[in-house]
């Protein structure tokens, strides 16, 4: 037990030897670092003056440039418009105000003179019997310089007056009839066998009608009973119609020369189609 004591002591101790010595550099090295680098009075004041002659020559330049940053961050601050704080309603689109328009006054168009009016009028001239007729008068107004066109109508047209014994029921009635009037002294007289008067005797055909009324009073005397009856007959007119206008007119002496020639022609106006 003695040598093992004696054998941990002298280990203790070595150890001790080893440590201790370091551990008084570690000491001692830490506490210069704490206290800086050390330097002699005379060094000391000459690196005061180099750091104070430097310092001079630094400083104005470091002065003129935070005054020339300062002037520079201040200038746009000082110079530039204050922004308006944008509220809703700055931030609309704010409206023109409405201006007035003064319409400018409309040039009136030129004058110009327009033609005068031509008055176109239409008429006619008719009837006359036959086509033939219709044809002669249209080659004369085409060489007064109309352009007629030529136009027909067929109607029924009263042509005079029958003085009639009425129709008879047979061939053989209206036969004795004839013959009773022959005995009478009457020789005009004829006997109808197809038509529409079939079996009727006609005692004349008059245009005038008071000149049928004395035949039939001349009939009746006689004892036999007579009637007046109108005759009609299908008649085609014929007529020209043509425009009238400044440049074609119908002077007096043109018509007066289709007049007599044609004495039945009548001139009249109608309206255009």
């Amino acid at each position: 037990m003695k040598w093992l004591f004696l054998t941990l002591l002298l280990i203790n101790l070595g150890l001790f030897m080893l440590i201790y010595p370091q551990q008084q550099g570690s000491e001692r090295s830490s506490l210069l670092a704490d206290v800086g680098d050390l330097k002699l009075a005379s060094e000391q004041e000459s690196a005061t003056a180099k750091d104070q002659a430097g310092r001079g020559e630094t400083d104005e330049p470091v002065a003129d440039a935070v005054e020339t940053a300062e002037s520079e961050l201040e200038k746009p601050l000082k110079d530039a418009p204050a922004e308006p704080q944008q509220t809703q309603s700055s931030a609309l689109p704010e409206e023109a105000p409405a201006q007035e328009v003064v319409a400018e006054p409309a040039t009136p168009p030129p004058i110009t003179e327009s033609p005068p009016e031509v008055s176109i009028r239409c008429a006619m001239l008719g009837y006359v019997d036959s086509r033939a007729a219709a044809e002669e008068i249209s080659v004369r107004m085409r060489a007064l310089g109309f352009k007629p066109e030529l136009q027909s109508e067929s109607r029924n047209e009263q042509a005079g007056y029958w003085v009639l014994i009425p129709q008879q029921s047979s061939r053989r009635e209206a036969v004795n009839i004839a013959k009773k009037l022959e005995e009478s002294g009457v020789s005009d007289l004829w006997r109808f066998t197809s038509g529409k008067l079939v079996h009727a005797i006609s005692l004349g055909l008059f245009r005038d009608e008071i000149r049928a009324g004395d035949r039939k009073r001349e009939i009746d005397a006689l004892g036999f009973d007579s009637v007046i009856q109108p005759r009609y007959r299908e008649k085609t007119n014929y007529w020209l119609s043509y425009k009238t206008g400044d440049r074609a007119v119908l002077g007096d002496q043109d018509w007066a020369g289709l007049v007599k020639d044609f004495p039945e022609l009548v001139r009249k106006e109608i309206e255009c189609q």
